[in-house]
């Protein structure tokens, strides 16, 4: 009988405290109503204040049409949500990708830098700049139209055989320790032609002043 007694009064304290958690949620719910009112009452009469100002543009039937049009084109939309994901999953697989390479793309821009090629394009541009500023649009075309000749010239004056000898001239010449007097007599000048080493001298530029006259008449020739 007791212990009949005491299972009764366990589910009497256990209905009272349900009771009592009951009352104290709704007592919280009515807390919460009650703070949440002032807000959504203003924005109730604020949702009302738009849509009255643009009722003029806008009714429930254009509503009506934007829903039917949504849902005729369900499958579209649905496809092109595909594709955005599609591209977000490509953007997130090139990441690692494009940092690489962005990285590569430094390192070589630091070692063209340490090259000194930045230094030259600078250098380039200020050439270019002198061009422009020293010659006319006349003596650009004029270039443009022998260019051609000029490349030519500098083709022959490239060649193995005049380098060497343009070099030789200037070793010579380098070596060459002369005085030139401030006058000369012209008995002076007749003894120092009695000289072979001279004479020979003035042969050997007569004979290369002769060839060159001839292969420039040669060359007028053929170019007419």
């Amino acid at each position: 009988m007791d212990k009949d007694l005491e299972l009764l009064h366990q589910k009497i304290d256990f209905l009272t405290e349900q009771v009592l958690e009951t009352q104290r949620r709704q007592q919280a719910l009515e807390e919460l109503w009650k703070d949440l009112t002032p807000v959504m009452t203003d924005l109730f009469n604020t949702a009302v204040q738009e849509l009255d100002e643009i009722s003029p543009y806008f009714g429930y039937e254009d509503l009506i049409h934007l829903l039917k049009k949504v849902l005729r084109n369900i499958r579209s939309l649905t496809a092109l949500f595909e594709h955005i994901e599609s591209a977000q999953d490509f953007v997130r697989d090139m990441t690692p990708l494009s940092k690489e390479i962005f990285d590569d793309v430094l390192q070589r821009l630091d070692a063209l830098e340490e090259k000194g090629y930045f230094t030259f394009m600078k250098a380039a541009f200020g050439v270019f700049d002198n061009i422009v500023t020293n010659y006319s649009e006349e003596d650009v075309r004029l270039l443009g139209e022998n260019i051609t000749s000029i490349l030519d010239t500098v083709k022959e004056a490239t060649q193995p055989e005049v380098m060497r000898s343009i070099r030789n001239a200037v070793a010579i010449y380098r070596d060459i320790e002369v005085e030139i007097p401030d006058k000369m007599s012209t008995f002076a000048l007749i003894k120092q032609m009695l000289d072979p080493e001279v004479r020979r001298s003035l042969g050997t530029g007569l004979s290369i002043l002769k060839k060159v006259s001839e292969n420039l008449e040669k060359y007028s020739n053929n170019t007419e």
